[in-house]
């Protein structure tokens, strides 16, 4: 840890882990799963104590094997026939969106980041939750203009199919060169929206410190962006599964 503030925030995140996977579990569960002692972990539960932490990095680790955010992505993520994703129970669940932002600060601690960026619209509740628990202002870069904003930044790449262009725009000064911004998404196939939002960073002069993404589909991506900077995903999907289709209800070999 860098500093005493993160460590006490990295026992607190810990902290609140516990607590929200102490809805689906028995304190005789956790006391089996972790090693530690019904009262202990009552006692962290309640607010009673922090654990120290030595103990916390090694709890966070265990409550990860009970039930990561990736564990969770999988039980929720839903195929069409046709093999497109649908994140509606992810996106629209508190539950998960409070993993994935205690996920980031766990990941990304001990960085220094200033905003919270993200295009909308599926990114935005997640955006926000990350935005929360890191005390962190939050940006949207959005599709259309809004009325009462004189001046935008604006970046223009390729939808999906390439056959047309979308823009998404940014009021101007909202980001400032002194920022360190982390960009979240929550699907990534292409990695053309992840680019547009580095475009705007890099105009506004402010600086990439990392990258978020839910889920991602196939890694290819990854050598397509255009900024050198550390990169988290939860889970990856079987990129070549999406393309032929027809998953219906066989997910084997669909996450890798």
């Amino acid at each position: 840890m860098s500093s005493r503030y993160d460590s006490i925030k990295l026992r607190l995140l810990t902290v609140q882990k516990l607590r929200l996977i102490k809805k689906s579990y028995a304190y005789s569960e956790l006391a089996k799963y972790t090693g530690l002692p019904e009262a202990v972990l009552c006692r962290y539960v309640k607010g009673s104590v922090l654990p120290s932490e030595e103990t916390a990095i090694d709890l966070w680790n265990k409550l990860e094997n009970i039930e990561s955010l990736s564990s969770l992505i999988k039980k929720k993520v839903r195929f069409t026939p046709d093999g497109f994703i649908d994140v509606t129970e992810i996106i629209c669940d508190p539950y998960i969106l409070s993993h994935a932002a205690q996920y980031v600060a766990m990941k990304f601690a001990g960085r220094r980041i200033s905003k919270i960026m993200t295009a909308e619209i599926n990114g935005i509740t997640l955006a926000t939750a990350i935005s929360v628990t890191l005390e962190k202002s939050l940006v949207i870069a959005k599709r259309n203009k809004e009325v009462g904003i004189r001046d935008y930044l604006e970046e223009a790449y390729p939808s999906e199919s390439s056959a047309e262009l979308r823009t998404l725009y940014i009021p101007k000064g909202i980001i400032k060169s002194s920022d360190e911004v982390l960009v979240v998404d929550d699907i990534v196939r292409t990695g053309r929206t992840l680019n547009a939002l580095i475009n705007l960073i890099k105009k506004s002069k402010g600086k990439i410190e990392g990258i978020f993404v839910l889920m991602e589909i196939g890694k290819d991506w990854r050598r397509k962006i255009r900024v050198k900077c550390p990169i988290e995903t939860a889970v990856t999907i079987n990129s070549s599964r999406i393309r032929t289709g027809g998953i219906g209800k066989k997910r084997k070999g669909l996450f890798k």
